[in-house]
């Protein structure tokens, strides 16, 4: 074979084996990149902090989100689903009712509605999909029975505005709560919680805490210092039968209107403003709201049954102000003699009722001695923390409640301190209950970062 004839053949090998080489790099290229694009950029962190073991009964997940409200929509769907097994998403009667809902977030809260584009695309749907709720992700459900104190500036001695809220529900699953079954087939209500970090292009940042919903909020502060904390009202009905999600819902749910309170909202009038320019409906149970700001101002938040109107209950930026389970625009200025007379509201005799916490608090806040720490913060709470069985909150059978976290929210720094529920301890002779086993005060702050809308 000549030289000639050996040189062309040794090119064409050559040339052969290059275009292997480049097709096999250019395969490696679009695996990286589509490695890329399936790992969301906008997970900082996702990671159980306080997980369930050694017989503890509930866990806390740590979640960090950073991007466009797209991409955080879609983040909150692929956690929905990988690590709260949330396969599917709740229907609407007919998809006029879920374009109309897109519209409704459009006009009134345009995070959610890029975040229900993002959920969407997790969920392999079309952004502008009407035929699923892409508004709630539903893992667990139950109601919200809990106490809080508000301490402005001018009572604490750091001169900061801090929140103590306890929270308290049934540690059973809905099928119990329901009186369906005595052993529960599902989840534990508010066994998986969360504390979410989000810090997106559009809308405040936030930090809240939250279970059984990852949209909702239940406890939460802004980078502009405003708080706001939800809790039940016995004053309204429960509403059993009314969906969470999907179906003919129209609105926004009251779960999710505290979210929309801290991405955008700035001062508690701003917030005031927001709940009478929105459609709230209430499922499961009614719900009344705290919001608190960094100056002091606070107010709390109500709707009356027998007009549908809202009411605001001011407080006074010189003292504390305190909330329960009962309707304060309604009892805000009865004198503490006469609280325990509106029999219709007392459905139980018993340590943990409404009015005896209220009283409680009341009487330690407005007998304390110098101006309040974190720490005298925590014991006020300490006094009025849930451990005993009740019939309440639309419960069909007396169930044991207990207090499940206590937060200390500090408006001022921008950060939180809490300590998380893991069982029950020893029995308590006095009470002939179980004690409550916490975690150590476990502590977070936000990032300095404040995203205008």
């Amino acid at each position: 074979m000549s030289t000639k004839a050996l040189l062309m053949i040794s090119m064409a090998i050559l040339a052969v084996f290059l275009a292997i080489s480049i097709a096999n790099a250019e395969k490696a290229v679009d695996s990286v990149n589509g490695a890329a694009r399936l790992a969301n950029p906008a997970i900082v962190k996702d990671e159980v902090i306080i997980p369930m073991e050694n017989g503890t009964v509930t866990e806390l997940r740590h979640i960090v989100l950073k991007g466009n409200n797209t991409q955080i929509g879609m983040a909150l769907g692929e956690i929905a689903q990988k690590d709260y097994g949330v396969t599917s998403l709740k229907k609407y009667a007919d998809p006029i009712y879920g374009k109309a809902r897109q519209e409704y977030m459009a006009r009134n809260y345009p995070v959610m509605r890029d975040r229900m584009k993002g959920i969407a695309m997790s969920y392999g749907l079309s952004r502008d999909n009407a035929t699923f709720d892409t508004t709630t992700l539903l893992y667990d459900a139950g109601s919200l029975d809990c106490s809080m104190v508000y301490f402005p500036p001018e009572t604490t001695l750091n001169g900061h505005a801090i929140t103590s809220r306890n929270f308290e529900w049934f540690l059973v699953p809905m099928d119990v709560y329901l009186d369906k079954t005595e052993e529960g087939t599902g989840k534990v209500m508010f066994s998986r919680n969360f504390l979410i970090e989000i810090y997106p292009d559009h809308g405040y940042s936030t930090m809240a805490i939250g279970g059984m919903e990852l949209n909702s909020v239940i406890d939460g502060l802004n980078s502009e210092g405003l708080g706001i904390s939800l809790l039940e009202d016995e004053g309204m009905e429960p509403a059993l039968e009314t969906p969470i999600a999907g179906d003919r819902d129209s609105g926004i749910v009251s779960t999710q209107i505290t979210r929309l309170v801290l991405e955008t909202c700035r001062t508690v009038e701003e917030a005031k403003e927001a709940f009478l320019a929105n459609k709230e409906f209430l499922p499961i149970g009614g719900v009344h709201y705290m919001v608190y700001d960094s100056q002091g101002n606070s107010t709390i938040i109500e709707w009356n049954r027998a007009d549908g109107n809202l009411y605001f209950t001011d407080g006074n930026s010189s003292k504390p102000n305190i909330m329960t389970n009962h309707p304060m625009y309604k009892f805000s200025k009865y004198g503490l003699e006469d609280l325990s007379d509106e029999k219709d509201l007392i459905s139980y005799n018993d340590p943990y009722d409404t009015f005896n916490r209220y009283i409680t608090l009341y009487n330690i806040t407005s007998s304390h001695e110098g101006k309040f720490s974190d720490e005298d913060a925590a014991i006020v709470l300490s006094a009025v923390e849930g451990n005993t069985v009740l019939q309440v909150e639309g419960a069909m059978i007396p169930l044991p409640i207990n207090t499940i976290w206590n937060v200390i929210l500090d408006l001022t720094d921008r950060s939180l301190k809490m300590k998380f529920f893991l069982k029950k301890g020893p029995m308590d002779k006095a009470t002939n209950e179980g004690t409550l086993i916490f975690t150590p005060y476990l502590a977070f702050k936000m990032n300095n970062s404040s995203m205008q809308p």
